[in-house]
């Protein structure tokens, strides 16, 4: 239990509002600095011609030796025990002894669809909101703040219940609160560097932590009666989870990302996503990022289909970014060669998780096939 104490430290508290830095008195070379560094030792990057296959798996192994912890062992993951009532059928409570316990939730539909994906893990945003994490894909009714989540999913999601509207067509749905969030928190704001200080002094990090248990919940997931196929579902910082955990898990067949995809260049401005301070633990592995840009490491994943999907007025990713990124990713697709990710960019849609995108994502999950599935692709070392 190396890390239980960590987030113990923490007593419940009201989450703050979300915090803006102020970079009107500072330079970018302060707050972005490029540093004087030596080259990095790895070969092969970027991906020689006809040889993505060798950087696919020197880059994968870099991503897993910067999330500082090792994959869950998989006796923990078969030892996971039922918490919650047997008579209590549509949301049941696993517990994994992991690291520290992780707590899993089961959203089961009255009947396991048949297709290529019929499993979801749906990973939460940030938002600067603790005090839900898991909650705010779930019935308001099956949390102890039913208005606060109402709130969130008529803000984010049109007042819609992603993990019903997954449920009720026929997908097994898995939920997890992650580090400080809901059940595991709530932290306020300010922590957030707190916590991945305690983290660091060990030896491990707050994103490498949240990545390594997504992939034991996808494990988890996947050891389910009946799972054909799982699919990671995230909004905002969800998002970002998704394509990581489609390119770190052998458990997820397919990605879907809601609001959370760029490249380093423009995240790292002043004002941006990585420079918002502390909420950018939640997402930045030490070191990774020097080697890899954030397509590189979503093209981990080829050739397991991708979506994309934007808002044509997100703030936080505009689309002209969002579609150079792509571009890239698109691009490291072609070298595995396989099938291309997709983008969809929605007119009139901010960062929301809005209805139209909710049916892109059900109908794109319905069409896809188990050859759409199959690995690994020809040039592609999954």
């Amino acid at each position: 239990m190396l890390l239980i104490a960590v987030l113990s430290a923490f007593a419940p508290v009201q989450a703050n509002s979300t915090v803006k830095a102020d970079v009107t008195s500072s330079s970018a070379a302060l707050l972005a600095p490029e540093l004087r560094l030596a080259a990095p030792s790895v070969s092969a990057f970027p991906p020689a011609t006809g040889n993505f296959a060798l950087w696919q798996q020197q880059a994968k192994n870099l991503l897993h030796h910067a999330l500082l912890l090792p994959p869950a062992d998989p006796v923990l993951i078969a030892a996971a025990t039922r918490l919650n009532p047997a008579s209590i059928t549509n949301l049941e409570q696993w517990r994994l002894p992991l690291w520290q316990p992780l707590d899993l939730y089961l959203y089961k539909p009255a009947k396991l669809r048949q297709g290529a994906i019929n499993a979801v893990i749906l990973l939460h945003d940030h938002g600067a909101e603790f005090r839900i994490g898991k909650d705010k894909w779930l019935p308001p009714a099956l949390s102890d703040q039913p208005q606060l989540v109402s709130q969130w999913q008529q803000k984010y999601f049109d007042g819609m219940t992603i993990a019903e509207l997954l449920r009720a067509q026929g997908y097994l749905v898995l939920l997890a609160d992650a580090p400080g969030f809901g059940a595991r928190g709530p932290i306020q704001y300010a922590e957030q560097q707190q916590l991945a200080a305690n983290l660091q002094a060990q030896g491990a990090s707050l994103a490498g932590l949240m990545a390594r248990e997504d992939e034991a919940a996808a494990a988890f997931l996947a050891r389910q009666p009946g799972v054909t196929g799982i699919a990671a579902v995230g909004f905002s910082m969800g998002g970002f989870r998704a394509w990581q955990l489609a390119a770190i898990s052998a458990d997820v067949n397919a990605a879907v990302s809601v609001g959370w995809f760029n490249s380093l260049k423009f995240l790292r401005e002043p004002g941006n996503n990585f420079s918002r301070g502390q909420t950018a633990f939640y997402m930045i592995h030490p070191g990774l990022y020097r080697q890899m840009d954030l397509p590189d490491i979503a093209a981990l994943a080829a050739p397991k289909p991708l979506l994309l999907l934007h808002g044509e007025q997100d703030p936080l990713m505009p689309p002209a970014e969002v579609n150079e990124a792509f571009q890239q990713l698109k691009n490291r697709y072609q070298q595995c060669g396989a099938p291309a990710p997709e983008l969809v960019i929605a007119k009139g849609q901010g960062h929301r998780f809005g209805d139209g995108l909710q049916q892109e994502m059900l109908h794109w999950l319905a069409q896809l096939q188990l050859a759409d599935l199959q690995l690994p692709g020809a040039g592609c070392s999954n």
